[in-house]
């Protein structure tokens, strides 16, 4: 007698979705059949098709109500993804900022400049449309998988560096305390605007840094000479000019699978220079592939240590390192399957409630990479459950819907719109002039931009 093939247990999958339910308020149903929608729906050309999902019971008006005017508690909702991190292991988490394309929409309130890949804007590295910071939970190296635990929009008046700050912090005061962490960001964040804010703070955070960067250190007491006032800083630390880097406090070479023989070096007791002092810093040096003849170029790394009791080697400040690749498919995995640009929403507000929608889903997809029965298309080998992409799954989870069920309340059937008023003038959207921050040339752009 053959062995009954195993069903499917969705427990911790179907209790996420209830409590998602019940921090949702006004538009609570439509909104989350919006969710249910965009799982459903392999290929949508437009933000309305989403009606046609068998998950969605409604109108399709009830879609960009669903945007407008859904209300929830979003601390709640972060901190329940937050929850839902393993404990078991250290926590590796990444921040970077994307951008949702909105090049014309002129009525798009607080729509900025961004950098980007694409040349869209006088053929430039410059995009238009509402930049977000996303912190996301990296689940493991190599892989795709990078759920967000908070989404921040990038308005007018702040920077990048301040919004990751924030985040890095909202991330020590909220995880739980039994979850060990730290968090990896590229070049843009190795400076003193970001790493000021997180001095004296319990966090620990890497940053790559620029490879002329230069760093000081306090100075000894053998350093004064007897005259005069004592001397703050002792001589620097430039990254250009190996004479200046004296014996490093730990090296490591080691084989890596993907990287070749490694080699890192650490330097501790450094800092960014500040007004009266240094803000302290690790510095990190790493060389990958040096068994080649022409290895890469080292990349320098910044660290803070926010938990002296607690030493981080150089080994462990790389595999925070490495870990970060996976934000980078993750971004283009939310734009191209899930819709992050696909509603053109008249307010921000609206895009953000999007975002919202997108980071549910990708933790639904999470929770569902095990127990999901895989959907393989023709051209497609079957994979491990650990090898599974966040594509894989969503590809796979809308056959179990039906199983997993949902909170949804039946649609009540109402009477008929009225209508618009007779006699209401109709008015017109306000439109808004795009300026950027701060520029040496003024970017020439098109009238309909």
């Amino acid at each position: 007698m053959s062995n009954p093939i195993p069903q499917p247990n969705f427990t911790s999958l179907g209790g996420f979705r209830q409590q998602v339910y019940q921090f949702l308020d006004h538009r609570k149903d439509a909104f989350f059949e919006l969710i249910d929608a965009v799982i459903q729906t392999a290929s949508a050309r437009s933000f309305a098709e989403l009606s046609l999902a068998p998950a969605f019971e409604r109108q399709w008006p009830s879609l960009y109500k669903a945007l407008v005017e859904v209300t929830y508690d979003e601390q709640a909702l972060n901190e329940l993804c937050l929850e839902a991190v393993p404990t078991k292991q250290v926590a590796h988490f990444a921040i970077d900022v994307t951008g949702i394309r909105r090049m014309r929409s002129p009525t798009l309130k607080e729509r900025l400049y961004y950098h980007s890949a694409a040349r869209e804007v006088a053929g430039r590295g410059i995009m238009i449309g509402l930049p977000y910071s996303i912190l996301a939970w990296e689940s493991q190296r190599g892989s795709s998988f990078s759920p967000p635990v908070n989404i921040q929009r990038l308005k007018p008046d702040q920077k990048a560096t301040a919004v990751a700050a924030d985040q890095v912090l909202w991330l020590g005061f909220y995880a739980p305390s039994q979850l060990e962490w730290r968090a990896a960001l590229d070049g843009a964040y190795g400076n003193e605007k970001f790493f000021a804010p997180l001095e004296g703070k319990a966090v620990q955070v890497v940053a790559r840094t620029r490879c002329d960067s230069v760093l000081v250190r306090l100075a000894t007491p053998d350093q004064y000479g007897g005259k005069g006032r004592r001397p703050i800083f002792g001589p620097d630390f430039r990254c250009l000019d190996e004479q200046t880097w004296g014996p490093p406090e730990e090296e490591v070479s080691f084989e890596d699978s993907k990287h070749g023989q490694v080699k890192l070096q650490l330097w501790r007791g450094l800092g960014l220079h500040k007004k009266g002092g240094l803000i302290p810093l690790e510095l990190i040096r790493s060389r990958i592939h040096t068994e080649r003849e022409q290895p890469p170029e080292a990349h320098w790394y910044l660290a803070h240590n926010g938990k002296p009791e607690q030493t981080v080697t150089a080994r462990q400040w790389y595999e925070t390192i490495t870990h970060r690749w996976g934000i980078e498919p993750a971004n283009r995995f939310r734009k191209e399957r899930l819709y992050a640009e696909l509603p053109k929403v008249r307010q921000a507000e609206s895009s953000d409630h999007w975002l919202m929608a997108v980071q549910l889903i990708e933790w639904q997809l999470y929770l569902a990479r095990t127990e999901v029965t895989q959907k393989v298309l023709p051209w497609q080998k079957a994979l491990a459950s650990h090898q599974l992409t966040p594509n894989r799954v969503i590809q796979s989870l809308p056959g179990h819907l039906s199983q997993i069920g949902t909170p949804v309340r039946p649609v009540q059937p109402r009477g008929k719109a009225p209508g618009w008023p007779a006699g209401k003038e109709r008015s017109v959207p306000e439109k808004y002039k795009l300026t950027p921050k701060s520029r040496k040339k003024p970017v020439q752009v098109s009238k309909n931009e």
